[in-house]
């Protein structure tokens, strides 16, 4: 299981298997700082998110180099918001992340940052929907120097359908690539949160979509080296549908998970190479709105899977949530908590069972809008 060792506080709950803990927290710089992204290069971490200097949000990219995290410069153009959503790494001299950037909140643009092995800078992205648009984006995925994907969501102006967002890197620009975008009715919207690939020919993006007469299901998107393709995917929710997807991993062309929440329950679902179908996760006890943001897998019978709840005992706060799929069964694993009021867990990447990273955010105190970055390792 992972563990953690928090500034102040001892390491979590061990495991049967080899699990130890990172020597500390990541750094967390501000007022107030959160990590949602994480990529895994050989025994080095890349977690990548955003935190507030009282004036606005900068962005955040820190690097493990074996024995702790530092701080790395980045680029924050936006005067008023920047951000990064996602991270990914093909060596130690190529890596990508993603997210948005803004001289006000309202009015975000595409924003993808380049590792080279000595900095990160800043690479011009598409922004579609024109002047009055708001594109963002919110997953990275990359096979190799020439081949990487960014995927998000955009529309043409206020009040105007959201629509699913698709960039590809060729090695010397970003283009956009047209998507699929379902979603019908009076307010619709098309996210894709999400993507992953594991070849030139073969990627996948999820999200959700909605439509007026069923609520909003979920949405997968297929890359087959020559366009994007929906393909069917399990909407267990009900008579009036609340699923969506919120995190993607591949390992071949025939395995493939996504995860996400369905009602007031986790949602994972699992591609054999034919269809996707929903694969049995658990529920912690006792707990509301139990949601998966991230999935990783290293192997067909090794995959991670990792979120939050709310703990329904003392109805506040949310708790981490980390699930391990062992080739038969998925299983809730223990987490630390380092705060009572709430802890979040946005993304997890693996390289070998060995070397597992989950990073997101939690309350030092009792403010809610207050948060420090977390992070746990299995090591």
């Amino acid at each position: 299981m992972l563990a953690a060792v928090l500034a102040g506080a001892g390491p979590g709950a061990a495991s049967a298997a080899t699990c130890g803990s990172a020597t500390g927290q990541p750094v967390s710089p501000g007022t107030s700082s959160s990590l949602g992204g994480v990529a895994v290069v050989s025994c080095q971490a890349w977690a990548v998110g955003d935190y507030s200097n009282g004036t606005a949000r900068l962005t955040l990219i820190e690097r493990w180099n074996g024995t702790k995290w530092r701080q790395v410069p980045s680029p924050s153009p936006g005067s008023a918001v920047n951000g990064l959503s996602s991270v990914a790494a093909t060596s130690a001299s190529d890596a990508w992340a993603v997210g948005d950037t803004g001289n006000s909140a309202s009015h975000p643009r595409t924003l993808a940052e380049h590792w080279n092995g000595i900095t990160w800078a800043r690479v011009s992205t598409p922004n579609p929907g024109g002047s009055a648009g708001t594109p963002t984006l919110t997953g990275v995925a990359a096979t190799s120097a020439s081949n990487a994907w960014a995927v998000g969501v955009y529309n043409t102006g206020p009040r105007t359908p959201l629509l699913s967002l698709a960039e590809h890197w060729n090695g010397t620009k970003w283009a956009l690539v047209p998507t699929q975008n379902p979603g019908t009715g009076s307010t619709v919207f098309n996210y894709v949160m999400s993507v992953a690939a594991t070849s030139a020919s073969n990627a996948w993006a999820v999200g959700m979509h909605s439509t007026s007469q069923e609520g909003t299901l979920t949405l997968i998107e297929h890359w087959n080296g020559t366009n994007w393709t929906q393909v069917p995917s399990p909407s267990p929710g009900g008579t009036l549908h609340i699923d969506w997807l919120l995190g993607v991993t591949a390992t071949s062309a025939t395995d493939a998970w996504a995860v996400g929440r369905t009602h007031s329950k986790t949602l994972i679902e699992h591609w054999n190479g034919t269809a996707w179908t929903q694969v049995p996760s658990p529920n912690p006890a006792n707990s509301r709105e139990p949601e998966l943001t991230g999935v990783t897998a290293i192997s067909a019978s090794d995959a991670w899977a990792v979120g939050d709840y709310i703990a329904a005992v003392g109805g506040f706060p949310r708790e981490t949530l980390i699930e391990h799929w062992n080739g038969t069964a998925w299983t809730q694993m223990p987490s630390p908590n380092p705060s009572s009021t709430g802890n979040l867990l946005g993304g997890v990447a693996a390289n070998s069972p060995s070397n597992v990273w989950a990073v997101g955010a939690f309350n030092p105190g009792s403010q809610e809008q207050i948060t420090r970055t977390l992070a746990f390792h299995c090591c």
